[in-house]
């Protein structure tokens, strides 16, 4: 990374601001305070205007919903179903668009259909309270009763009823009718009305008091008896209702403008992203200056650039200096670049750290065969993958993922043939001929038979991946001058862990038989080097002498470490049981008359589908924390920078450089 300087008149501030968003290139940095805030000078309230479109479009989504209008996409934009705009069109849009304008007709729109709603559901929570009571025939005036008499509406569990009723009848004057009554499973409510004359009024109130009866206040008015006024509330709500999809029919001319809102809140969004990253900026008197990062490959291209569009600026440019934490990119061919997306899951490493991707792409290769060890799989994986790339609209970050499922695709195939996997399939079964001859020549490995053979191959894996790490870190302490550490830290390990191997290999006459007392010397020998040296970060001689004796521990944590392989054996194990199991299955639906082989097929499709997916995801997740707790930790801290240039964050565009 280079660091860079750019200045340019004040007047070009905002222009300079958007032709980096636009290319993405530059990473910034924040610069000591300025004589005035890059943004204090004008106060534009984007939030505001964004607020207001975000309202718009809002409403747009619901009048869809309520219209059955949703939006038509094409399948080849299934995993990227945002348009690709740059921000020049953007911005046209916006000074095209009357946004007040818009928005003002929209909120009209809904503040109408707001009050429509409202309107309607108090009707109808009205008419739910008329419901019980069509029966009652008295007019809202005759509702309170009269000088002499007390009325009272009254709803009473089924319960209580006799209760209640027994306690208005202590009362000589009371009169009560049955209105209607509700019933539920349990329970019901019964609706009644009742007089009294207010002299016993005292004893209405003691039964209500007896109960949980409730007296009921309908909103009736004086001259209009339930039922008419019912019927005046329903067709209040037919008439609503018809006002409403009238409405309704209105505001679908909103839909036409939801993609010019959508370009025009994008085109603020950018705004705003741009009055941020102009706080990183300095504002002097009569110029702007910006401070940032470029990839050291790019510097001449992009200042050429810079000074083609503003013939002004003036640029200075510097490499990283000790102390500075540069923000990192990372940089592979492009066979190599897909397994960056792994490595972007652990986690940037530091700037002056080695790039842990090309060391662990084989071997990410290798553990998720091992692990899905289907070789009719991996070309399904292949054949999807390869149909998604082609067919589908897919951004950078997206097509990586693709590609590496693709290459994991056909190293499963590899796998999959040394170890007979096919779909499933015992090829002893399989009828004689060069297909089958031919299958059976590729396999060397039966994992059902001969478990251990795969356990060993899974093992040898991890002793490699595991030696390789200390490659890498031997060659991270070479870069960094550190030529002890390559030798005691790293090399000496190496050489321990392959004297002890060879030893056990020896002594077991698998091979060099007749080295095994010199190979027990050696390795003797070389656990002295790393007594003697481990320790040396101590200054007391007998801390030296301890901690050199501890360091040796470190073979129970290569072995530990080692172990951790032997769940590739698990999963590829698991792929191939359930693929068999499904294929049984099959056969036994397979024999049912007439629509025997339609279930046969689709037990078939669907399991070994299942199958796939299941076992796809479990391949690399395990072979990605082989990765993260095996292999990283042994050479990596972790912990740097991502290069994050100025540039689009959209919610409803993307950016066309995306797709390139």
């Amino acid at each position: 990374m280079v660091k860079v300087q750019i200045a340019v008149p004040r007047r070009d501030q905002d222009t300079l601001l958007r032709w980096l968003q636009d290319r993405e290139v530059l990473h910034l940095t924040e610069l000591a305070a300025s004589t005035g805030s890059a943004t204090d000078q004008v106060v534009t309230p984007f939030n505001v205007e964004l607020a207001h479109v975000q309202f718009a479009l809002e409403f747009i989504a619901r009048i869809r919903i309520e219209l059955h209008e949703q939006p038509r996409r094409s399948w080849r934009n299934i995993f990227a179903g945002r348009p690709a705009v740059d921000l020049e069109a953007l911005e046209a849009v916006l000074a095209r668009l009357n946004v007040p304008t818009q928005v003002q007709t929209i909120r009209e729109m809904n503040d109408r259909l707001t009050d429509l709603v409202a309107a309607k559901r108090d009707a109808a929570d009205t008419l739910a309270q008329l419901q019980p009571w069509r029966e009652l025939t008295l007019h809202g005036s005759e509702m309170e009763g009269t000088a002499a008499v007390r009325h009272e509406l009254v709803c009473v569990s089924v319960a209580e009823l006799e209760l209640f009723r027994t306690a208005v009848a202590a009362a000589r004057t009371s009169a009560m009718e049955e209105i209607g009554r509700v019933m539920t499973k349990k329970n019901g409510t019964v609706y009644i009305q009742t007089v009294v004359h207010r002299s016993e009024s005292a004893l209405l109130d003691a039964a209500f008091a007896q109960t949980q009866a409730e007296a009921v206040k309908l909103p009736l008015p004086p001259d209009r008896t339930v039922t008419e006024h019912a019927a005046a509330l329903e067709h209040t709500v037919q008439r609503l209702e018809t006002e409403y999809h009238q409405l309704l029919e209105a505001a679908r001319a909103a839909l036409a403008m939801e993609q010019d809102l959508q370009f025009a809140y994008d085109a603020l969004l950018h705004r705003q992203e741009r009055r941020q990253a102009g706080r990183a900026g300095k504002v002097l008197p009569f110029s702007f200056l910006v401070e940032g990062w470029l990839p050291e490959e790019r510097r001449e291209h992009i200042i050429a650039a810079v000074t083609e569009a503003f013939p002004s600026a003036a640029i200075e440019t510097a490499p990283a200096k000790a102390g500075e934490d540069p923000p990192v990119l990372l940089r592979n061919s492009r066979l190599v670049t897909p397994f960056e997306a792994v490595t972007n899951i652990f986690g940037k490493p530091r700037y002056t750290e080695i790039d842990p991707t090309p060391a662990m792409s084989l071997f990410f290769l290798a553990a998720f065969s091992m692990a899905l060890t289907d070789a009719g799989y991996g070309a399904v994986m292949m054949v999807a993958l390869w149909a998604a790339g082609r067919f589908f609209r897919l951004k950078r970050e997206m097509r990586k993922m693709v590609r590496l499922l693709f290459y994991a695709g056909a190293a499963t195939v590899v796998a999959g043939a040394l170890t007979g996997g096919w779909f499933g399939i015992s090829l002893e079964t399989l009828p004689a001929g060069p297909i089958r001859d031919a299958l059976l020549t590729l396999k060397l490995i039966d994992p059902v038979s001969s478990p251990m053979s795969l356990l060993l191959v899974a093992f040898a894996l991890g002793i490699i991946q595991l030696l390789a790490a200390w490659v890498v870190r031997g060659y991270a302490h070479a870069r960094a001058g550190d030529w002890l550490a390559m030798v005691f830290d790293d090399g000496a390990w190496i050489t321990m862990v392959v004297l002890v191997l060879l030893w056990q290999a020896s002594s077991r006459g698998l091979l060099l038989s007749a080295y095994t007392q010199l190979l027990a010397y050696a390795a003797l020998a070389n656990a002295g080097i790393l007594v003697a040296t481990q320790g040396r970060s101590y200054k007391n001689p007998l801390l030296k002498l301890g901690g050199g004796a501890l360091s040796l521990y470190g073979l129970v944590s290569f072995l530990s470490d080692t172990l951790s392989y032997s769940r590739l054996l698990a999963l590829g194990l698991a792929t191939g049981v359930i693929a068999l199991v499904v294929n049984l299955l099959g056969g036994m639906v397979a024999v049912v008359p007439y629509v025997g082989w339609i279930l046969a097929a689709t037990v078939l499709v669907v399991g070994h589908v299942f199958n796939l997916g299941i076992n796809a995801l479990g391949a690399f997740i395990h072979s990605g924390r082989l990765q993260f707790v095996e292999f990283f930790p042994k050479f990596l801290e972790g912990g740097g920078v991502p290069y994050r240039p100025l540039g689009r964050v959209g919610k409803y565009v993307d950016n066309p450089a995306e797709f390139d």
